[in-house]
């Protein structure tokens, strides 16, 4: 076995905090208490005799930080062995002495790089890079919650020898197509060529239902009856993988109601009952309740960003879907809680209302805070959704009601599609999202805003795949398509 020096960093001690005055949850959902609490970084022991060098993970660390970070644990140890293996329990993000992804784009680990890879877990027997994944292969797979990352990458264990971690699909038979465009090695994915890839198939006459770029590959979603020998096989020199929608089928959230997995706790708390009220990103919305045979339901779901029009008007952001047709708004539900607001309109295609609070409600863009991140976040803009941006495996957050706090990576930008008019395609941006192992987004989660480390929004939470990490989020572009903008500060409703 190996002999590596391991060094551990907690997040709460490599930021500053004002938790006196943070806006922490009354309530701490369940899942947020599970978050694994540290980022741990595997190096050689020549590397870490003399303290971290120069472009070394730790010393990046420290230079992120803006910080001298001190290390909650230090020590030496054998991968492979309990004690490394203890360590590795603890850690959400896991680096080496290398990464795995370069420029949005995941990249094999060096010569004896391996090494590494093979010795962090027990029963360990192959590992592999396999875009947008590193698989761990295991004889037995380590109890939940499970690291986010190791050297970059989104981790996913399996117990099989072949099974791959992301069904693709099958590669088209047909031509292949926009040879000017070298996504493979000198071009970067963009709105552009998103365009193009998308003209692709309308010149084709062939319907697709979205397209996505895995920064290596395409993937798109076609009709159950479509000619795979009329499908490209390639699109600007990178292989392109279909599925038929019977094979991927959307979930309809609006078929979600409220009900609470048994033994989980979310933060149901009424925060305009408190003395001064200030409402923010990620508290509890419920729709208006239904006479069902099972009862009254009513779905649930959480507050987005407060924006305002062109004509100066402010709302808050809200999942079309949660709720009823007479667009009502109850925090945190109809139950328990209170009438705020209604539907004033919405964003067609994109799953995003906006809504008009009662006068007299204060809003802020800042989330609660977190244990990593005491003071919450200010949201101040919307990121755009292509490089140099955002790219593929970017750490992006989100923070609501459901999950509590919740760490994740970027997988795939691209876009659902619709077709206007029955002919012309129009493209509405989203982007696939990997969620934190063990801490998964739970119902409700619609509409709870994804932001990166500087504040900017990326997206709003659309729904989780079925027994998967994967999420998708239409993308905050959207907003400023309509005329909206983030608001700054906070505000009143009058």
């Amino acid at each position: 076995m190996a002999s590596r020096t391991i060094f551990q960093f907690s997040p709460s001690k490599t930021r500053s905090s004002s938790a006196a005055t943070s806006p922490q949850r009354a309530k701490q959902p369940s899942p947020e208490k599970r978050t694994l609490p540290f980022t741990t970084i595997i190096l050689p022991q020549k590397r870490s005799v003399s303290g971290p060098e120069a472009g070394s993970p730790v010393k990046k660390l420290k230079e992120a930080d803006e910080a001298e970070s001190i290390p909650d644990a230090q020590l030496d140890v054998q991968l492979g062995s309990t004690d490394s293996g203890n360590q590795l329990a603890k850690s959400r993000n896991i680096k080496l002495s290398y990464s795995l992804v370069e420029a949005g784009r995941a990249i094999f680990p060096p010569e004896e790089g391996f090494t590494d890879l093979l010795g962090l877990f027990p029963t360990t027997f192959a590992a592999e890079v396999d875009p947008p994944y590193v698989i761990i292969r295991v004889c037995e797979v380590p109890p939940r919650p499970w690291p986010l990352t190791i050297a970059g990458l989104p981790v996913l264990f399996s117990k099989d020898k072949w099974a791959g971690a992301h069904e693709r699909g099958r590669l088209g038979r047909g031509p292949k197509c926009l040879e000017d465009i070298d996504l493979h090695k000198k071009e970067d994915y963009s709105q552009v060529v998103l365009q193009r890839a998308v003209s692709v198939f309308q010149e084709l006459d062939l319907r697709i239902r979205d397209i996505f770029w895995f920064a290596g590959f395409w993937q798109i979603t076609v009709p159950d009856d479509t000619d795979f020998k009329l499908l490209p096989a390639t699109i600007g020199s990178s292989p392109a993988f279909y599925r038929t929608i019977s094979e991927a089928p959307y979930q309809d959230p609006a078929a979600l109601r409220n009900k609470p997995p048994q033994g989980v706790e979310y933060d149901d708390t009424t925060y305009t009952d408190s003395p001064n009220a200030l409402l923010r990103p990620g508290i509890m919305l419920g729709s208006s309740a239904i006479c069902t045979s099972e009862g009254d339901v009513f779905k649930s779901t959480t507050s987005g960003v407060l924006v305002a029009n062109q004509e100066g008007e402010i709302f808050i952001t809200v999942a079309s879907h949660g709720f009823e047709q007479d667009g009502l708004i109850y925090h945190p539900n109809p139950h328990i809680g209170t009438l705020i607001g209604k539907i004033a309109g919405s964003l067609p295609d994109t799953d995003i209302s906006v809504a008009r609070l009662n006068p007299g409600l204060r809003y802020i863009n800042e989330t609660f805070g977190s244990p990593d991140n005491p003071d919450g976040q200010r949201i101040n803009g919307i990121l755009p959704d292509c490089p140099p941006h955002l790219l593929v495996y970017d750490k992006l957050t989100m923070n609501n009601p459901f999950s509590g706090s919740c760490e994740g990576a970027t997988i795939a930008l691209g876009a659902t599609v619709v077709a206007e008019d029955g002919k012309k395609f129009k493209c509405i941006p989203h982007e696939w999202i990997f969620c934190e192992n063990g801490d998964q987004p739970v119902d409700g989660s619609c509409g709870s805003p994804i932001l990166n480390d500087q504040g900017k929004i990326v997206g709003l939470f659309r729904y989780k795949v079925k027994d998967s990490n994967s999420c998708l989020a239409v993308s905050a572009t959207n907003l400023q398509k309509f005329g909206y903008q983030i608001c700054d500060g906070e505000q009143t409703f009058v």
